[in-house]
């Protein structure tokens, strides 16, 4: 037999490794990798941490990426120097530094471990309570940092509040809300949500009617925060015409389990948003056997459509895995519910496991 050439011999085709994309994530550690290799870090030296916080005050940039270096390295030298620092200019310089990447308003090449987002969250770690920098003072220099032109500054602070932020900082958060940077304004939402502060409350809803889905989303996140005392104007926007609106007040009543949300809850059920719906089904499973009662009503008065049938056959399903002794009188509602002739069906089976439940005092149990 003639030997065939190469060409004709089939080969295996060769391994590869699929190529996985690139996030952002993975692109800055790979360039901090490549940078770490190609820039060598400056020795720190054997300055003290306490001289090197009074030259960093004064704006000497040598003295404050050592200074930095040794606290992201948690050196207990550097931590007492800047706990103990008697001077506003520090603490605005470190703000400053991670807002711009300046220092004293000098620019100036950041060594490669000071790149990192470890470094960053240790350095923001300096101005929480107790942490490093006097309280006071932090409180004082982000204060003047949210008034101060520039944008990133001002977004900074109010980033910092969002962790820091208490109930009397609320007034001046609320002060700010009209601030025309939207990423500034972003983080006041959030600071004023980290406050819980009932007076917040007016100002977070006025900014709905002309803030776009995601800043949206953050003011029902802050309103959740505030709690029980957001639940009345919860209520009120549960009709609005936004179906993103409806969607994310039903969300929050059901995170915020006020028993003053079943009955709007329960209405939602039949919302004519599927989203919205199925949102409020959800949610109403967080109040346990309380549900159970104002769904079947529901299930008696209102036209059952496949729509709310669906929705309330979840509700009870839910309700029976997690209380085994509602089976018996809640299965044959979920069975009619899913038979073809449910309209019909459906209202007399509710109402027969109403009188059941309400005879054996099943409704109002323990959980």
């Amino acid at each position: 037999m003639t030997p065939q050439p190469d060409f004709f011999i089939r080969r295996p085709a060769p391994i590869t490794t699929p190529r996985v994309p690139l996030t952002a994530n993975m692109q800055q550690d790979q360039q901090a990798s490549v940078e770490q290799l190609a820039e060598p870090t400056p020795p720190i030296g054997e300055t003290p941490p306490a001289e090197l916080a009074r030259d960093a005050a004064a704006g000497r940039r040598g003295a404050a990426w050592r200074l930095m270096l040794w606290i992201i390295a948690n050196d207990r030298r550097a931590m007492i120097a800047v706990s103990s620092f008697n001077d506003d200019r520090l603490a605005q310089h470190l703000l400053e530094f991670m807002a711009l990447g300046t220092w004293a308003g000098k620019p100036f090449v950041v060594p490669v471990p000071l790149r990192s987002a470890y470094a960053r969250t240790r350095l923001r770690t300096l101005f929480m309570r107790g942490a490093g920098i006097d309280h006071e003072r932090v409180k004082r220099v982000l204060l003047q940092a949210l008034y101060d032109p520039r944008p990133r500054m001002r977004e900074s602070a109010a980033y910092l509040y969002t962790m820091i932020g208490e109930l009397q900082d609320a007034p001046v958060l609320m002060e700010l809300l009209q601030d025309k940077d939207r990423s500034v304004r972003l983080q006041l939402v959030k600071a004023l949500g980290h406050t819980r502060s009932p007076d917040a409350i007016p100002a977070l809803i006025a900014l709905l009617p002309d803030v776009d889905e995601r800043l949206g989303n953050v003011i029902f996140h802050s309103l959740t925060q505030i709690g029980n005392a957001a639940v009345p104007a919860l209520i009120n926007l549960s009709t609005s015409s936004r179906v993103w609106v409806r969607w994310n007040c039903v969300h929050a009543l059901g995170e915020i389990a006020d028993n003053r949300a079943l009955s709007t809850l329960i209405l939602a059920l039949n919302d004519p948003d599927h989203g919205v719906a199925w949102m409020a089904a959800k949610e109403l499973v967080k109040f346990g056997r309380l549900n159970v009662e104002p769904v079947l009503r529901v299930l008696m008065l209102k036209d059952t459509s496949p729509w709310l049938v669906e929705t309330c056959c979840y509700v009870l399903h839910e309700d029976i895995q997690r209380y085994a002794q509602l089976k018996p009188y809640l299965e044959p509602v979920i069975k009619d519910m899913r038979s073809m002739v449910f309209n019909i069906t459906t209202p007399n089976s509710a109402r027969k496991a109403l009188d059941q439940l309400e005879s054996r005092g099943l409704l109002h149990g323990p959980g």
